[in-house]
């Protein structure tokens, strides 16, 4: 097998991009292996610090376990910036590419909703164990089928989770959707909402970069992709007069950097604003991601 990239096929410039997404998605996993609590003076500091308060036997780290949610809410988008990196370098992927946006965008979504820095230690709880019991529940609706065992244990840890949040004076409230199982979620106060959609979250980190409606589509625009819906294809030209002998029963599509650099800024920004909130909240020094992030937002944004 010829492993040597042909130029033809993977200009320079797209293998620079790569090289670029690569470095930047590199700098926020090293900043993901040194999240902890232990920084003097940063609010997860604070908020474990507290867990005492918040722990027994239904969940006996609650605090722990959403600060953690925060960080790990990260980690996809991490990866999925690498899995772009190795599209755009590859020589004969183009749609993959456009499917990794979608969970950058959300992933980046959950962290900003999470580490918003407005937030109560009680409201993060609300917010963080919701999230976890949505996860019950898709883990429920995908065990239908399942053994008993597996099924109980989710169960039991949904209730574990509802047990606790009554027992510290959180509401619940619940509800039956389309499909699936009950929905349950936990209330506070005047906080009775369930946790949002993805695309909500898509809509919300988005918006704060001034993206308003760009959330909603960039949601959408993935989503094509990654459900092969008929018209994802509509969105590209076909590339007049090219043919590839290597992929003789292919349409070439007229993809070009401009096309790759505005879905990575998109893309990018989110992340950038989820990063912004986690640095203070986990007492980073947001010097090497800011600088770098910064130049390649300008320069791709003149491509």
């Amino acid at each position: 097998m010829d492993t040597q990239r042909s130029t033809e096929r993977v200009p320079p410039e797209f293998a620079q991009l790569a090289r670029e997404v690569r470095s930047l998605a590199r700098i926020l996993d090293d900043y993901l292996r040194e999240t902890d609590v232990d920084v003097p003076g940063s609010v997860a500091a604070r908020e474990f610090a507290l867990e005492p308060s918040f722990a027994d036997e239904e969940i006996p780290n609650p605090v722990t376990h959403v600060i953690l949610r925060c960080q790990q809410a990260l980690i996809p988008a991490a990866d999925h910036m690498l899995g772009i990196a190795a599209c755009i370098e590859a020589e004969d992927v183009v749609l993959a590419t456009l499917s990794l946006i979608r969970p950058i965008v959300t992933a980046s979504g959950i962290a900003y909703y999470l580490v918003d820095p407005e937030l109560s230690l009680r409201e993060r709880l609300r917010r963080g164990w919701n999230i976890e019991l949505d996860s019950f529940r898709e883990q429920l609706n995908s065990l239908v089928d399942a053994q008993p065992e597996p099924w109980q244990a989710i169960v039991d840890a949904r209730t574990h989770c509802l047990t606790w949040g009554t027992t510290h004076e959180f509401g619940q409230k619940s509800r039956h959707e389309r499909f699936g199982v009950i929905r349950y979620w936990l209330t506070d106060g005047e906080a009775v909402t369930p946790p949002p959609t993805e695309m909500k979250l898509a809509e919300d980190v988005l918006a704060a970069v001034g993206g308003a409606g760009m959330g909603k589509m960039t949601y959408r625009f993935a989503s094509a992709f990654i459900h092969t819906q008929s018209h994802a294809l509509t969105m590209f030209r076909p590339a007049e007069m090219h043919y590839d002998s290597r992929t003789p029963n292919v349409v070439p599509l007229g993809v070009g950097l401009s096309d790759f650099a505005t879905w990575l800024t998109i893309a990018v920004m989110a992340v950038d604003e989820a990063a912004v909130r986690c640095g203070p909240y986990f007492g980073w020094d947001l010097s090497a991601w800011s600088s770098t992030a910064r130049a390649l937002l300008n320069k791709w944004a003149t491509a």
